[in-house]
This record gives C-alpha cells, sequence and structure tokens, in this order.
C-alpha cells in the first residue's frame, strides 16, 4: 500500500513539473492555433523523433528567423499533444561543431532523449539548447534510431525524420530503408521534407526513404504545414497485407 501511494505522489510530481515546463515555454506564446489535431491516445506505438539540425538549418523561413527555431517552436507543441501513455524519444543529426574529418561529421548523431514515458519536459528543454551546424548524415541518423526503438516492446514502431535537405555523407539512406524492409525491420519511417520543393534531388531521396518504408512522405514551408505533417507522420497507419491474395491493404 505505502509502494503505491508513492508511486502515486511520484506521477503527480511528474506531471506537475510537465506543466510548469509547457506554461513557461517561450515557443507556445501566440502560437496556439498552429495545432489542430491530436495523437491518438493508444499505448501500442512508439516514436522517435529525428530532428535536422544540420547548419542549413540556420538560413530563413517562411514568418521565422530560421527553419530551426520554426521547428522548435512546431515540435513543441506537438509533444504537448502525444498521449502520456505512448513511448516517446528524440534524436538529431548535425548538431555538433562541424569537423573536417568525414568519419566524425558522417556520425554526427545524438540520441538527446532516449525513448520513454515522462519525458516530454526533457525534450523541450533539449530542444531549446539546439544549434544548427554540422553536417546531414541521415542513414547513419536512421541506423542509429532503429537501435533505439530496438527493445520497446510495442506493436507499431515509427521513426518521424524532418530534414531540410538530402545526405551529405557518402550514403544511400534510401538504398538503406530498402534494405531494412527486405531484413524484416518493421519499422515504419514516415519523412517531412522541410523546405524542399526547390531541391528536387533532396525531395526524391526524402519520399524514397519514406516509400521504402511503407511510410509516407510529406513536404511542409509553414510552421502550419510543418505541425500538420509531423502529427500526420506520427498517426499515420502503414497499408497491411492482405493474407489470402498478397496485396496490400490501406489501413482503415
Amino acid at each position: 500500500m505505502k509502494r503505491k501511494t508513492l508511486s502515486l505522489i511520484l506521477l503527480g510530481c511528474v506531471s506537475f513539473i510537465s506543466a510548469a515546463v509547457y506554461s513557461a515555454n517561450p515557443f507556445l506564446k501566440g502560437e496556439s492555433t498552429i495545432l489542430s489535431g491530436s495523437i491518438d491516445e493508444d499505448n501500442s506505438k512508439a516514436i522517435i523523433i529525428v530532428m535536422d539540425a544540420s547548419g542549413s538549418m540556420s538560413e530563413p523561413a517562411p514568418g521565422a528567423a530560421s527553419k530551426m527555431l520554426m521547428a522548435k517552436k512546431v515540435l513543441e507543441q506537438v509533444l504537448s499533444k502525444i498521449d502520456n501513455n505512448i513511448p516517446v524519444g528524440l534524436r538529431v543529426y548535425g548538431s555538433s561543431t562541424p569537423s573536417p574529418d568525414p568519419v566524425i561529421a558522417c556520425q554526427d548523431s545524438i540520441l538527446l532523449v532516449p525513448v520513454g514515458l515522462g519525458n516530454r519536459g526533457q525534450m523541450i528543454n533539449k530542444l531549446r539548447g539546439l544549434k544548427p551546424s554540422g553536417a546531414t548524415p541521415i542513414s547513419y541518423a536512421l541506423r542509429e534510431a532503429v537501435e533505439d526503438l530496438k527493445y520497446v516492446d510495442v506493436k507499431e514502431k515509427k521513426v518521424v525524420l524532418i530534414s531540410d535537405g538530402m545526405e551529405t555523407c557518402a550514403y544511400d539512406p534510401c538504398a538503406l530503408a530498402a534494405s531494412m524492409k527486405k531484413r524484416g525491420v518493421n519499422i515504419e519511417f514516415n519523412v517531412v521534407g522541410f523546405n524542399v520543393n526547390n531541391d528536387i534531388q533532396a525531395k526524391n531521396q526524402l519520399e524514397c526513404i519514406a516509400k521504402s518504408t511503407d511510410g509516407k512522405f510529406y513536404t511542409a514551408e509553414t510552421s502550419a504545414e510543418l505541425a500538420e505533417s509531423v502529427l500526420d507522420g506520427i498517426n499515420h497507419k502503414a497499408p497491411s497485407v492482405n493474407t489470402v491474395t498478397g496485396k496490400l491493404k490501406q489501413a482503415k
């Protein structure tokens, strides 16, 4: 009985701290209308958000000083919408000081917050400290994200990748995604191409990553589009295979 009471007290403390963090969040001021959707309330999936923090994210974005600032603002709102029963994690790439050594530059991906529960405030605090600076090692980040989800015991596992460009290392993330799918890695990659409408090569590569895992590809230019894309990427249900015909059937 004492243990149960203590658990309830701790849970209450976590909820209070999370609420305090959100209320003090400067990125949410005046932006409460960006998100109109919500996250499905179930405990059958886990999500890791993989965010681009490469040097190009310092470039201006429509209505924002930089793409990074816009992405931070949107992600903080998205995090506040995700049900507390859903494990979530945050990984970034390109956030370290640029290195002339391609081996170091192409392994520049950090798990800022492991996949878990009760970590929304921690994720927000980590987001605030991000500064775009490095390369774009998408392949390495995706491989690491799959490992991040490896021991999470849920039915659905999703990677939501946000990138403003294509891989800058000597790897092909599309081929990597296809290879993972072929090997039976049952993780859906939903990809948001952020400000890539004028970059056909980047757009094609990012779309290929998503399609190779039966995931969904989005393009986003504004904060509203970015919010809607990330939300849908988290909620998206991949088509399943009809065991009789062997053909794909769209999930309801």
